[in-house]
């Protein structure tokens, strides 16, 4: 169980466990445990962003990650490579699935520890972005309703 007072809650919630890789999910359903499929997407969106600097006395090369980053304005410094944004990779198993307690009552409110549906969690405004690691979800018509809400999951940082 979790207590998630963050979220505005002060309830234990049941926690669901996500399956990942053809092995793992042999293993459970031979077991006669109840799973829940979807699908495991690349997510594009999930991105961040660097450049990479030369001090021009020394030689020195650095990794910057921040536009702000005084290194990126200083007449000390060259730029050696400039600002990419790379795509953030995530090595899942082509196959996953959650595990659903055979318990479980309908309309009940769970919480997913390792979503496998993409969404966002972090946006910056300029550039970099995270994924969503856990939501809460709710049980009905037998299947898991993940209760994403962008404008309560995901925060938005300026600067």
């Amino acid at each position: 169980m979790a207590l998630l007072s963050f979220w505005g809650r002060d309830e234990k919630l049941r926690i669901i466990k996500t399956l990942r890789g053809q092995k793992s999910i042999d293993s459970a359903i031979a077991k006669g445990a109840t799973l829940i499929f979807r699908k495991v997407e690349p997510f594009s969106t999930v991105k961040g962003k660097y450049c990479i600097v030369k001090n021009k006395r020394y030689g020195l090369k650095f990794k910057i990650y921040d536009f702000r980053d005084r290194k990126n304005h200083s007449d000390k410094y060259e730029i050696v490579k400039d600002w990419t944004y790379v795509y953030h990779h995530y090595d899942f198993p082509q196959e996953a699935a959650y595990v659903v307690p055979d318990d479980i009552k309908e309309g009940e409110i769970v919480l997913i520890e390792d979503l496998i549906e993409n969404f966002l969690s972090y946006r910056h405004n300029q550039g970099s972005s995270k994924r969503l690691k856990s939501c809460e979800a709710i049980w009905k018509n037998n299947d898991l309703q993940i209760q994403y809400d962008p404008d309560r999951d995901c925060a938005y940082a300026v600067g």
